[in-house]
């Protein structure tokens, strides 16, 4: 079988700015240091055109793997910032042929936003330019790369599975999985089973509902389990 793609919002839409500045919650805001984020999707491009995946983020943040070791193609301290591997970015494993590197766009996208570096970002329009600063909900975090889909084809079931099923013994914190399909049965359901054991291992699954709401029944899966 093969799920699609789906994509989420952004950081202020959750009050993540209270939770930075410890205001939300009356602790010292991490912006999720030490936290290490396995992102299942189409690949992350790490070069220097994605200051989101660089080890120094905008606001000097330094980044440091708090793992024993990194990851797939980064594993033994294999770091090539050009490519794949840094203290930010570090892990990559590719599924199904796939190769460092994101085949659609998707998968850089999904990943800056639950833990691209701070960075300011440029808009130009026909008749003006302006900056922002942005970031990802976990600015300060580490990612590792699961790259389980391939552009204009799909994410096939079995290295979803996978993927989970590794991220969990990578010892990730955090999944995040902006892919869903139609409405399925949980009990039944691959992608839902495997995050039920990552649960069951302490990881947190964030899996994005579906695009095709807001009417009644539009919950793909795994999200509605």
């Amino acid at each position: 079988t093969f799920d699609t793609l789906d994509t989420d919002t952004g950081p202020t839409w959750i009050g993540a700015p209270g939770i930075w500045d410890g205001s939300a919650t009356g602790m010292a805001g991490t912006q999720g240091e030490g936290i290490v984020v396995g992102v299942l999707d189409t690949g992350i491009n790490v070069n220097d055109e994605h200051p989101s995946f660089w080890e120094v983020g905008g606001d000097g943040y330094v980044h440091s793997n708090p793992l024993p070791d990194y990851v797939g193609v980064c594993a033994g301290g294999n770091l090539d910032p050009d490519l794949t591997c840094n203290d930010k970015m570090i892990g990559y494993r590719g599924y199904n042929g796939e190769t460092p590197g994101d085949s659609d766009g998707h998968g850089s996208h999904t990943a800056s936003t639950a833990g691209g570096n701070v960075v300011t970002a440029t808009l130009n329009a026909p008749t003006i330019s302006f900056e922002r600063a942005i970031s990802g909900v976990a600015p300060h975090a580490n990612l590792i790369s699961y790259d389980t889909c391939i552009s204009d084809q799909g994410c096939a079931g079995s290295a979803l599975v996978a993927a989970i099923d590794q991220a969990v013994l990578d010892g990730v914190d955090v999944i995040n999985y902006s892919i869903g399909g139609g409405p399925f049965n949980p009990w039944l359901d691959a992608d839902s089973l495997a995050f039920l054991a990552a649960r069951d291992a302490g990881i947190f699954v964030a899996t994005s509902a579906g695009n095709d709401g807001p009417g009644a029944g539009t919950m793909g899966s795994p999200a509605n389990a």
